[in-house]
């Protein structure tokens, strides 16, 4: 599912196609057993990841990064990432996380518009966020309150 979201959206991650294929499956495997990896299905296939990353220093452990958040094109407009999302949230204030914070490409307009009704609000903007055969990004800054 991370490799079809690289190849699908390659500019909407940070991470390359080819630095996710050279993880090993071992790597892989003790991440998703960390529990900060969610997964939204249909008909019993997985549609769509996400990520939530907990901030570890003692005054900043309220906070999480929302990361690698994806939903194949074909479950896209069904509720899916809504789903995914309103889980993510939901295991975020079981364990005390009030504060999501995502960074998104300023030209995707369609994560933009979604996190905009998932209740996130742009903060801030990273001038040059990433650089892309030649191109740079600049990343908006959202954040969503969960206290």
């Amino acid at each position: 599912m991370r490799l079809e979201a690289l190849s699908t959206y390659p500019e909407a991650f940070l991470t390359t196609y080819d630095e996710a294929a050279a993880v090993p499956v071992g790597t892989i495997a003790e991440r998703l057993d960390t529990g900060h990896t969610f997964g939204v299905f249909q008909n019993a296939a997985l549609v769509g990841i996400g990520s939530l990353i907990r901030l570890a220093k003692e005054q900043t452990k309220h906070r999480a990064e929302l990361g690698a958040f994806f939903v194949q094109s074909g479950a896209q407009g069904s509720g899916a990432a809504r789903s995914l999302f309103d889980g993510i949230a939901q295991a975020a204030v079981e364990v005390g996380i009030r504060q999501i914070e995502l960074y998104v490409a300023s030209s995707n307009a369609r994560a933009i518009s979604f996190y905009t009704r998932a209740g996130f609000r742009e903060v801030g903007q990273i001038p040059n966020a990433t650089l892309s055969n030649g191109v740079s990004e600049t990343d908006l800054i959202m954040v969503r309150d969960l206290s």
